[in-house]
């Protein structure tokens, strides 16, 4: 049995994994256009302040391929995938046949068009080349602007700023992580952003970057020119996907999936950002752009390869992280609707914010700001409690359960 994995970030690394541990004797090809190990995308932002060392970014060691007896081509894209013959192109022009294929190539920032890369000053920050790039220029930067109030632009923002550099935030919604947040618990991180210095423009729009002799200069909006040597641009991400133009593979967003990882045609399989997997909690196939969805999607993908009829759960929203001070945990639903109930254990005012979202009685969602410790007993009570523990997945449960 030949198994082809494309993509060497955590949905891939954990379905070589499996495959290994389930076929000792199967040959494992791996695929991956960056010529690193496996590394955290997660720690980029700590890696271009030089707050991680370069060896604090790997999530596998230096012998990790050699100890799962992987064949590796490193630095080499994939060009296209022949699905009724079984092979793969290389950008180079190698063919590589395989009885089993996993895509797991993940995603990439999406920039905009009025936005040019090649100017001085102007970045994503999306991967390792990316953070060394930007942490070269940072010696002659002293003001910042981050396009995009997300995660991951946060995340720049809060490392910048323990760097000493002056940054501003600008987003278009009307509050911080507008995918993770609630409206009090983006004001309670707006707050902790203005005690650090950090101007935060909401409700927002970036009219141009201005440039001159193709240094940036700044950022326009309608009511204010922000200036800045360093911009970086952080409005989302967009799966890789081209190379499959004319496979044959059902598209959609991302390549849908059935419960055990597999495309419409089925020797491929899809796993973590391209993935259009179920939700658990709607039932909906969609993309899920998660660290732990792409852990939790390459172990499914990577056992059903070799054999193993494991199915996939569905995926989760769930964010746990601390920015500015401000500890965060969300899980599933963040807002209310029709039949959705609204339970406030503590308000913002409080400084401590806590809210459940339950559906006919049953727990959807999950956000505590300020204090996360009962949110992680309740998150940990939820893995427990799951039929069959699935790595912890969150599961729509009886709040009375989990606080039994």
């Amino acid at each position: 049995m030949v198994y082809v994995i494309v993509g060497n970030g955590p949905a891939g690394t954990n379905a070589i994994e499996q495959i290994r541990n389930i076929d000792p004797t199967g040959k494992i090809i791996l695929i991956a256009q960056e010529a690193n190990l496996p590394y955290s995308r997660i720690t980029t932002p700590e890696y271009m302040t030089n707050e991680l060392e370069e060896q604090d970014i790997y999530i596998r060691n230096a012998d990790f391929y050699e100890n799962y007896d992987v064949e590796t081509r490193l630095g080499h894209r994939l060009e296209q995938v022949l699905a009724q013959e079984n092979v793969v192109i290389l950008e180079d022009g190698e063919r590589i046949s395989y009885d089993k294929l996993l895509l797991a190539t993940g995603s990439r920032p999406f920039i905009p068009r009025w936005i040019d890369l090649k100017i001085e000053g102007v970045f994503s920050l999306w991967n390792k080349a990316d953070s060394e790039e930007i942490n070269s220029f940072l010696p002659q930067v002293k003001n910042a602007v981050i396009i995009g109030g997300g995660l991951g632009g946060l995340q720049a923002a809060r490392a910048l700023n323990a760097y000493g550099i002056n940054v501003s935030v600008v987003e278009m919604a009307n509050r911080l992580m507008p995918g993770q947040l609630d409206q009090a618990a983006g004001d309670m991180l707006l707050k902790a952003l203005a005690n650090h210095g950090v101007q935060v423009f909401l409700g927002t729009e970036v009219k141009s970057v201005q440039v001159k002799d193709n240094k940036v200069e700044g950022v326009q909006t309608a009511d204010h020119f922000l200036e800045a040597e360093l911009v970086i641009i952080a409005v989302g991400v967009r799966p890789n996907l081209e190379f499959l133009t004319e496979s044959g593979v059902q598209l959609e967003k991302g390549i849908v999936v059935n419960e055990f990882m597999q495309s419409s045609v089925p020797t491929i399989y899809a796993a973590g950002d391209i993935a259009q997997a179920k939700s658990l909690l709607t039932g909906e196939s969609m993309l899920r752009a998660l660290w732990l969805t792409a852990v939790q999607q390459g172990k499914i993908a990577g056992a059903c390869m070799a054999g193993a009829r494991t199915a996939y759960p569905g995926s989760h929203a769930m964010n746990s992280i601390q920015l500015f001070g401000l500890p965060i945990i969300s899980l599933g639903r963040i807002d209310g609707g029709p039949g959705v109930e609204e339970v406030i254990l503590s308000q913002p005012s409080s400084g401590v914010y806590q809210k459940l979202l339950l559906e006919d009685g049953r727990l959807t969602g999950l956000l505590f700001a300020g204090e996360v410790q009962e949110a992680g007993i309740m998150y940990h009570k939820l893995g427990q409690l799951l039929n069959q523990g699935y790595w912890g997945f969150l599961r729509v449960l009886d709040v009375e359960d989990m606080l039994a």
